[in-house]
């Protein structure tokens, strides 16, 4: 359980260092975000692509010049260096003053925050699942912790904070759906990780995985992903002000103490890109979406205006028909004939009556 709820917090702790959409602090707080994505990715969570797919964002110009796919690839390969110089001591400090921050909202919304966020990880289709664990087992078959190059977790100090929360606050039932998915994943780390750190895959590797991470990402369920935005961005909000946050920008400054300025800034840079690629390939499947439902919406007038043109022709030749000389003739003809066989009819039964009081009569008289 607390080996899922780690995944669960770090979806968290991502969460916030992106929920607020505000220029000026997003200029201050690039690094911190970017590291703290990175730390993310580390432990199978998509944060950058994650992000743009649940959290409501301002959308961009479509005309994005790197896709999305290539923006993943770059600030995969950009953040391996800024990986491998994490400070263990620093990174997991860090880790634990976002989850303080966290930690001071209101357990019942932060409850109902980790229950949204559980659902919208439980709603890939489970071919999307086997894709990803099939990419993640051989990316860390054959990493060791007594021989990988380790990147620090948070620790399990605060997973136990939380799991306190989620178990007191979340159904049961879907905390064991939650475990029961995300098993098979966590297994193909079980030879590469500490509790306190996690094999750093070889730089190819890292960005299939990334790619894959992206791939998983794009699947979530948009009704899921849509209540985990409407109520979290807002909530974080409300319960967290930008004077508590800036702080943890100089902190998170040192995180890679040992990474060069180029290093940093390209990775810097790559986040940047990605930003913007994910943004777009939002937008872009908005545009898809609503190019559907503009479809589905035509199809629905042509199929009320084709009924419409039958019944207008039905009637067109209906009017013209009862206006034939000939077919009024016929139906004159057909009503005298039918009035004609009514009469008789009645003649008929006048004469049977008749017939049988006579002959009534004439059996009381014998």
């Amino acid at each position: 359980m607390k080996t899922s709820l780690r995944c669960c917090l770090l979806l968290l702790l991502c969460t916030l260092c992106t929920s607020w959409h505000i220029p000026s602090l997003h200029r201050a707080a690039s690094q911190a975000l970017h590291q703290t994505q990175k730390a993310c990715k580390t432990a199978l969570l998509t944060t950058a692509i994650t992000t743009a797919l649940v959290i409501p964002i301002p959308l961009p110009s479509l005309a994005a010049t790197t896709s999305l796919n290539d923006a993943i690839v770059e600030v995969s390969e950009s953040s391996y260096p800024i990986l491998k110089a994490l400070k263990d001591d620093n990174f997991q400090a860090f880790s634990v003053k976002i989850a303080d921050l966290l930690l001071t909202i209101n357990p019942e919304k932060l409850g109902k925050s980790i229950e949204l966020a559980v659902d919208v990880l439980d709603s890939p289709p489970p071919e999307k699942f086997d894709q990803f664990n099939s990419v993640l087992k051989e990316a860390f078959t054959d990493l060791k912790i007594d021989s990988c190059t380790l990147v620090p977790l948070p620790p399990l100090s605060i997973v136990d904070r939380f799991q306190a929360i989620a178990v007191d606050r979340v159904p049961s039932a879907k905390l064991k759906t939650f475990e029961d998915t995300w098993k098979p994943s966590l297994s193909a780390l079980s030879g590469s990780k500490t509790d306190a750190a996690i094999c750093l895959p070889p730089a190819a590797t890292l960005d299939k995985l990334s790619l894959a991470q992206a791939d998983l990402g794009r699947s979530f369920g948009s009704a899921e992903s849509k209540a985990f935005g409407s109520y979290t961005t807002p909530m974080l909000r409300q319960s967290i002000t930008l004077s508590r946050v800036f702080p943890l920008i100089n902190d998170a400054k040192k995180l890679a103490p040992t990474a060069t300025v180029g290093e940093k800034a390209a990775f810097q840079a790559a986040g940047k890109k990605i930003e913007l690629a994910s943004k777009t390939e939002v937008a872009k499947g908005r545009v898809v979406a609503a190019e559907a439902r503009n479809a589905e919406t035509r199809a629905v007038f042509a199929t009320r205006a084709a009924a419409q043109e039958e019944k207008r022709a039905s009637d067109i030749a209906l009017a013209k028909a009862n206006s034939d000389p000939a077919v009024i003739q016929a139906k004159k003809e057909a009503a005298k004939k039918v009035a004609e066989e009514e009469k008789a009819a009645q003649a008929a039964k006048l004469e049977a009556t008749i017939a049988a009081n006579k002959a009534a009569k004439e059996a009381l008289m014998k």
